[in-house]
């Protein structure tokens, strides 16, 4: 079903259209149905509530919304949820809303007052898009309040990661890569390298374009070993050279069936390349022994 109203429709059916989607989600609710509602944009919602709310001489709050965006906001939000019905059945309705703020402003009114009410957010990067990494997701601003199914501490640790490697790649800029040490150098690769072969996706390739939870675990253990190796690297360019393999590595077994003789072919070619500079500390992702 979509309720669709454009920017030149009158402002009071731009404004009743995110109630009117609501309404039809939570009537098929109550047929037992679970129910997925995309709302795109929020922020059209409450530019038409503005214009809205300013022809009828109310106190404009900040930016000139009205000083109930909010409460109207957390209100439609609320409205998703998990339901047991008459017959002891259930029915659920997930809401997903888009942002667009202006100039990528995250700091608008629409943007925290929905941060305040939603339980998760993912927020899309312009630096991201620019540099065809895909999807472009910022994994350093996004965040869940839901549990996922990948260990909590290993995740931490990748986040740990991901923002040491950032932090390193804003100290180069400065200073260049000349004035960064062998290890902080190592350490921004290994970001580099968990971005690319994890939070990256081929949607044009059938395997890699959705994956399974099984494999997303066993994948992310094995990445994390690789993450928290001592390698023995003479050099930045020697170590440049090997992420750089490793990536392309990791690419093309990320295309590979589950399982399947190719892909215990591709992992062993990683695990090789990894213990040509390993140190013990390395552990086998199927044995759970040290690989050297």
């Amino acid at each position: 079903v979509i309720i669709c109203n454009t920017s030149s429709m009158p402002v009071a059916a731009r404004e009743s259209s995110v109630y009117t989607a609501v309404t039809l989600a939570e009537y098929y609710r109550q047929m037992g149905l679970n129910v997925l509602l995309l709302a795109d944009s929020t922020s059209r919602w409450a530019q038409a509530m503005r214009e809205m709310s300013g022809r009828l001489e109310e106190i404009p709050g900040e930016e000139a919304f009205p000083a109930y965006l909010e409460s109207r906001i957390a209100s439609f939000y609320e409205r998703a949820g998990l339901v047991r019905l008459h017959d002891n059945s259930f029915g659920s309705v997930t809401i997903g809303g888009t942002v667009s703020p202006a100039g990528g402003n995250f700091e608008e009114p629409v943007t925290q007052a929905t941060l305040k009410v939603v339980g998760a957010f993912h927020g899309l990067s312009r630096q991201r898009s620019d540099a065809r990494r895909y999807p472009a997701i910022d994994p350093l601003i996004s965040w869940s309040k839901y549990k996922g199914f990948i260990d909590e501490e290993k995740e931490n640790s990748g986040h740990t990661t991901l923002r040491r490697s950032s932090e390193i790649a804003q100290m180069m800029k400065v200073i260049g890569e000349e004035g960064t040490s062998l290890k902080d150098y190592i350490e921004y690769l290994k970001g580099e390298f968990f971005d690319s072969v994890y939070l990256q996706q081929n949607a044009f390739d059938e395997v890699d374009e959705a994956t399974s939870k099984e494999r997303q675990v066993y994948i992310f253990d094995f990445i994390h070993d690789i993450l928290f190796t001592d390698f023995k690297l003479e050099d930045k360019e020697n170590a440049l050279r090997f992420f750089q393999k490793l990536v392309q590595l990791f690419r093309t077994w990320n295309c590979r069936l589950w399982k399947s003789k190719e892909f215990n072919q591709g992992e062993e070619e990683i695990i090789n390349k990894v213990r040509e500079f390993a140190d013990n500390n390395f552990m086998h992702p199927r044995t759970r022994e040290p690989a050297n």
